[in-house]
């Protein structure tokens, strides 16, 4: 399937792609700090739209509300020492003067570090970036404060919420409850030099931060298709910013605008629609904006979204490492070939965590990239915290984003040239091809191989503690039927075949897909969105690792054999969908 070409139309769309007006839009989108749900955010909103109506696509802006924090301020004092500090997005308020606590110092603040300590009603230290697993553990933990020690030189803005979009009635009481600052090396150090001198340490620390429903911007643009018009191939990236954000997002807005660019002039070979998004609430609210348009466009997104392409922080200074942007097994195919194509480069690709705004995996809507163009592999908080945004080691080549990702140093002198210009023709070829190819680039028999084989890992670890056999089995044959399905695609992707034909074989590959993704990445139901924390692949099943621990006989084990009980029905349904859109896919095949 991977030609490792690509055809006169994608040479002519690349090498019309403008490094100049590339540059020209991220410093034009990078002159606001774009807060979410500011009126500097707006201004650049209002930028964006202006850019479009000149290309000749007319923008609709949709307000909605979102749950956005914004950090004001923070002081902290060690051993009547002032040391420089920042407070994050969700963190709690303290009360007017500060509160006055004792330091404990956890390491990594992972479940075992606490285990011989008793951290109630304590400030912990621990090392790295602020990050919503590490403070629900020290909430759980009992602490009442949570200082996190950095090891890069600049202080990482983050947002401590594990809640995925705006908060429920049924899920807000998982919003933090606890004042959160971090210090930079310098600082972290001699804190550290302090607890060595002199411990026991009293800390004091003040946190400032404004969290509150905003009124969000989302805007949307569409070139509608000629064959399929209701379908749509969704391009998205989010606005707002640390800081200035020139690489993180600025830059990847910039490709946003020129991938359209250049492809307006080919849109009579569009068989499906383009559709832009620019999200607002991505660092401000945990991809509150994307949540919001998942919520509120949910039957178009699932009807006729084929597929979700994410732009996050391209172009950066030193970013070489393009072969592990997390993409899913369906769509590695297409994006090999492209960046081979393009760079020489083999792809190797990772699996996607539960960060950016991939907030449509419920939808069962398939997706590519997040952060395409990486750091080569390096120590630092950069690399860490990109590491555990998107599941752990699956990254290990990478190296982060830059040592001024999420920092105020994010400006336009954080952009290499050239590399955002390679960063852009691998986004627009990749466009174009999804929306102008007659049947939908997704490999069906990757996705299904994909699934059954976190299946079997399920079962090998659940062992005689709970039985899976009868879903691997039913995955298995769901794998058969997808490679039998495949071969009808490839066979049918050499030849001519009608609008009418195509157009029927899509569907059957969505209809078949929409099972696959949410069997793969969700454990909600297909209307709400799981938490913003890692997940194992078909996370319904990750109970197992528990129900493994669990002594045989315990209440403990029977909890948790009841609910993987009605998981492993909901699997097994899910399961026998697939294997039914999959006989039909192969009946409409036939007829081709």
């Amino acid at each position: 399937m991977q030609a490792k070409t690509r055809s006169p139309v994608e040479d002519t769309i690349v090498t019309s792609i403008s490094s100049e007006r590339l540059m020209s839009d991220t410093a034009g989108i990078a002159q606001w700090v774009r807060l979410s749900g500011t009126e500097d955010e707006r201004k650049a909103v209002d930028y964006v739209a202006n850019l479009l109506r000149q290309m000749g696509v007319e923008p609709t802006v949709y307000l909605g509300y979102g749950y956005i924090s914004l950090p004001l301020s923070a002081e902290f004092r060690a051993g009547g020492n002032e040391l420089r500090a920042i407070t994050h997005a969700m963190s709690a308020n303290t009360s007017e003067g500060g509160v006055q606590l004792a330091a404990e110092y956890v390491g990594n603040g992972t479940t075992q570090d606490y285990a011989a300590l008793d951290v109630r009603g304590k400030a912990v230290l621990m090392d790295g970036m602020a990050m919503p697993p590490r403070v629900l553990t020290a909430e759980r933990a009992g602490a009442a404060a949570c200082i996190f020690l950095n090891r890069d030189e600049h202080v990482h803005e983050m947002i401590v919420s594990g809640i995925w979009g705006s908060p429920t009635p049924e899920d807000k009481y998982q919003l933090p409850h606890l004042p959160v600052v971090s210090l930079g090396r310098t600082d972290g150090d001699a804190l550290r030099d302090v607890l060595q001198r002199s411990a026991p340490v009293d800390v004091h620390l003040l946190t400032r931060v404004d969290t509150r429903w905003r009124e969000l911007p989302t805007l949307v643009a569409q070139v509608n298709g000629v064959e399929e018009p209701e379908k749509f191939v969704l391009l998205s990236g989010h606005i707002d910013s640390w800081h200035y954000g020139a690489m993180d997002n600025g830059s990847a807005n910039a490709t946003m605008l020129e991938t359209l660019r250049v492809l307006l002039p080919h849109r009579a070979a569009f068989r499906r629609g383009l559709r832009l998004a620019f999200w607002s609430g991505h660092s401000h609210g945990r991809y509150a904006g994307s949540a919001w348009y998942a919520d509120n466009f949910w039957e178009d997104l699932h009807d006729n979204c084929v597929a979700h392409i994410n732009v996050d922080s391209v172009g950066g200074r030193n970013a070489t490492v393009i072969t592990e942007g997390p993409i899913m097994a369906e769509a590695k195919p297409l994006a090999a070939d492209v960046i081979h194509a393009l760079t020489g480069v083999e792809f190797e690709g990772s699996r996607f965590g539960r960060a950016g705004d991939q907030s449509f995996q419920g939808h069962g809507i398939p997706s590519l990239f997040m952060s395409l163009s990486e750091q080569p592999p390096s120590e630092g908080d950069s690399a860490q915290g990109l590491k555990e945004l998107t599941g752990g080691g699956a990254q290990a080549k990478s190296g982060g984003l830059g040592w001024w990702w999420h920092t105020p140093e994010d400006t336009v002198d954080k952009i290499d040239h050239d590399l955002l210009l390679r960063d852009t023709q691998i986004y627009a070829a990749i466009t174009y091809r999804f929306v102008s190819v007659p049947l939908l680039p997704l490999h069906v028999q990757a996705s299904a191989d994909d699934v059954l084989r976190h299946l079997r890992a399920w079962q090998q670890k659940a062992g005689d503690r709970f039985t899976l056999a009868e879903v691997v089995t039913r995955a298995e044959d769901v794998a058969s039927l997808a490679a039998q399905f495949q071969s009808r695609l490839d066979a049918a992707a050499t030849m001519r075949i009608t609008a009418q034909s195509a157009r029927q074989l899509n569907e059957a590959i969505m209809a078949i897909e929409r099972k696959l993704v949410r069997l793969n990445y969700v454990q909600t139901d297909r209307y709400a969105h799981d938490p913003a924390l890692s997940e194992p692949p078909v996370p319904l099943l990750a109970p197992i690792d528990a129900l493994v621990a669990a002594a045989p006989g315990s209440d403990t084990e029977h909890e948790l054999t009841t609910l993987l009980t009605r998981r492993r029905n909901r699997i097994l349904h899910e399961l026998r969908e697939a294997r039914q859109a999959l006989h039909h896919a192969l009946s409409v095949s036939q007829q081709e």
